[in-house]
């Protein structure tokens, strides 16, 4: 797709998530958030977001009582957040919703039982927004605890052998946005592997990770808004099993998006 003129109200306001689409596939990026174009979550996805929402309600009830949540009730909570999920969800052929409700039950279960007790919770999905290198950024931290330490939760396949670059960027963004922060942050990985486990990984944001940020988001604003996009095949979610625009990514490009 090729458009000579700068789009100035173009990516007006963006965010750590839409930066790693915008670099994992600049397509794709133009199919979700420019032309706005319906991505339906698989069963993978959904599931990561019913765990959030059980932990995320979980933490709110300690906020508000001081007290932790027994592990049934987070069940019940995740329950309830899988069947909303469920109704909105394409699940692939190798997608079992039983088995991944099963698998969802099994990982709020671990971090309520290892992890959340110790937790002082201070904010939960906290959205904050601002000014980085003069671009507006926005996004949610899942958990601020009353230290000003960031935690992000997150679901895997695999374990995580380091944290991502990814995963840096995006809490420095936050550290960025958001007020009371101390620079310290945890990414909490639950691996969605037959026998669940937990990855707790501490970080402390530094100078080059802010650097990153301030670099990146200009230089990303500068690209979208100029209009020329190219798909990126090399990508690892590039393929029909992953991503929802491979039929309108054929259409415009060419080629064949692999089957997975």
């Amino acid at each position: 797709m090729t458009c000579l003129l700068e789009l100035p109200e173009l990516a007006e306001v963006l965010s750590p998530s839409q930066l790693r689409c915008f670099m994992d596939c600049q397509a794709r990026w133009w199919f979700k958030y420019d032309l706005r174009y319906p991505d339906p979550p698989t069963g993978k996805f959904a599931l990561g977001r019913a765990v959030h929402v059980a932990i995320a309600q979980y933490f709110e009830q300690k906020i508000e009582t001081y007290e932790d949540l027994p592990i049934p009730g987070v069940v019940a909570l995740f329950r309830q957040a899988w069947a909303a999920e469920r109704e909105q969800t394409e699940f692939r052929d190798d997608e079992d919703s039983v088995e991944l409700a099963l698998c969802g039950e099994s990982l709020v279960r671990k971090y309520t039982d290892e992890v959340a007790p110790a937790i002082e919770p201070a904010a939960v999905e906290l959205h904050v927004e601002g000014e980085i290198a003069s671009v507006q950024v926005q996004g949610w931290i899942d958990l601020l605890d009353v230290n000003g330490r960031i935690i992000d939760i997150k679901t895997a396949a695999r374990k995580p052998g380091s944290i991502a670059p990814e995963h840096r960027f995006q809490v420095a963004t936050y550290a960025q946005l958001a007020p009371r922060v101390n620079g310290e942050a945890r990414i909490d990985t639950l691996v969605k592997t037959k026998v669940p486990s937990l990855v707790v990984q501490s970080l402390t944001i530094t100078g080059q990770d802010i650097a990153a940020t301030r670099a990146l988001y200009p230089l990303a604003q500068r690209i979208m808004r100029a209009g020329e996009y190219m798909p990126n095949r090399l990508s690892m979610n590039c393929s029909r099993r992953s991503c929802s625009f491979w039929r309108e990514c054929e259409r415009e490009w060419g080629g064949e998006v692999r089957p997975a």
